[in-house]
């Protein structure tokens, strides 16, 4: 099926598109980009869609895209997309700001029950009765020019997301949950932002078993990396592996000789490093060990895997039961810091874990703690069904 677009190339079309996009309280859009040959994806494309058209912007050609960005973070207009990490990311790049009425369709689906998280294909089959055309999956956005299949596969994209948006946005009203969907978008956006603006040297596979002048290393050489990355815009990775950084400050020492010896080294590209690298582990050697980024920790050890089991499934029935994704509730993590607040008898009750906090107390938190107390009871209820337990009030 063709799609109708414009396809703005110069920054005087993109100034009175936007000119036109601002007079809109409803817009969404999507980006295609390229990731893996630099330090940040390369936006390649931006598509946007109000109710009557479809645009597509090709940032490659008009280069100053302020105006647009700056439409986004007006809290008179409310953005779509669907599973919008990239895009939130790349209005903050241009901003410094979170979209402030952000409707991520992937989490509104997960909120009525739908897979989560699930692709916006799905969605569009789900609420449209439409097939996506995923011919340009693999596409290469960079090259240019554009074939007029690629334009159309990209339109597609943005093409239902107003449509889908608004089955959602009176279903969740109905169930009360919009709420709630406002508040997972904040908290995500949040957590995006902290992670763009972050030193994230403790996110290194391996790193938590340093301590003292070793931490110090693995965090200066995170850093390094971090900086070379972003001066030669290539992936860090090809900078210097992860273990590699790990192994070096595991030994911890700035013996050029010693830095060569380690296998992944001997490579031309990694061994001209070396002289630069043991400059880093020397300079960090003598520096306070850093500490570790604040992150809410409750009680000590692993709580017995069989109750975790038993609150997963109690977890999986609840869901059901109020059609809401699991996987849009809690982690395993979150589960274990639940058990783990609720045994300690010393928690701070002014710092509870997520499963306690906002909608997701309401949703499932109060029946975990019945459970957890024995005021109510699992029994097998059928087990020829997808849930098979049900619960039971204890007298």
């Amino acid at each position: 099926m063709a799609t109708d677009f414009l396809y703005i190339r110069t920054q005087s079309a993109l100034q009175q598109f936007c000119e036109d996009l601002a007079k809109e309280s409803l817009i969404s859009f999507d980006t295609e980009f390229v990731s893996e040959d630099t330090y940040r994806p390369l936006l390649c494309l931006i598509q946007v869609a109000t109710q009557d058209r479809i645009a597509i912007i090709d940032p490659l050609d008009c280069e100053d895209l302020t105006l647009f960005w700056d439409l986004l973070v007006d809290p008179d207009r409310t953005v779509i997309v669907h599973a919008g990490r990239e895009e939130i990311l790349f209005c903050f790049r241009a901003t410094g700001q979170v979209i402030p009425n952000l409707f991520d369709i992937q989490i509104g689906a997960g909120f009525l029950g739908y897979e989560y998280p699930a692709s916006y294909a799905k969605m569009v089959h789900r609420v449209v009765g439409r097939t996506l055309d995923k011919e340009e999956t693999r596409s290469d956005w960079r090259q240019r020019p554009l074939s007029r299949q690629q334009l159309e596969y990209a339109a597609q994209d943005v093409r239902d997301l107003i449509r889908i948006y608004a089955n959602l946005t009176e279903r969740l009203h109905k169930h009360g949950r919009l709420p709630w969907l406002m508040e997972e978008t904040r908290i995500k956006q949040e957590e995006l932002s902290d992670f763009e603006t972050s030193e994230n040297w403790h996110r290194l596979s391996g790193v938590s078993s340093l301590s003292g002048k070793s931490l110090s290393i693995a965090r200066a050489l995170w850093n390094w990396r971090d900086a070379r990355a972003k001066q030669r815009n290539i992936p860090a990775r090809k900078i210097l592996r992860d273990d590699l950084i790990i192994e070096l400050a595991r030994r911890g020492t700035a013996d050029p000789r010693r830095v060569a010896s380690l296998r992944g080294m001997e490579y031309r590209n990694t061994k001209q490093l070396i002289p630069e690298l043991a400059a880093v582990i020397d300079e960090a050697a003598s520096q306070t060990p850093p500490t570790w980024p604040r992150k809410n920790r409750y009680g000590k050890g692993q709580p017995a895997s069989m109750l975790t089991q038993f609150l997963s499934a109690a977890m999986a029935f609840i869901c059901h039961q109020k059609h809401i994704a699991p996987m849009l509730v809690a982690t395993s993590d979150d589960l274990r810091d639940f058990v783990l607040y609720r045994l300690d008898r010393e928690a701070d009750p002014s710092n509870p874990p997520a499963l306690l906090r906002g909608w997701r107390a309401e949703i499932v938190g109060r029946e975990l703690d019945d459970l957890l107390e024995g005021n109510i009871g699992i029994v097998l209820d059928n087990p020829n069904s997808e849930i098979p337990i049900k619960f039971f009030r204890r007298s």
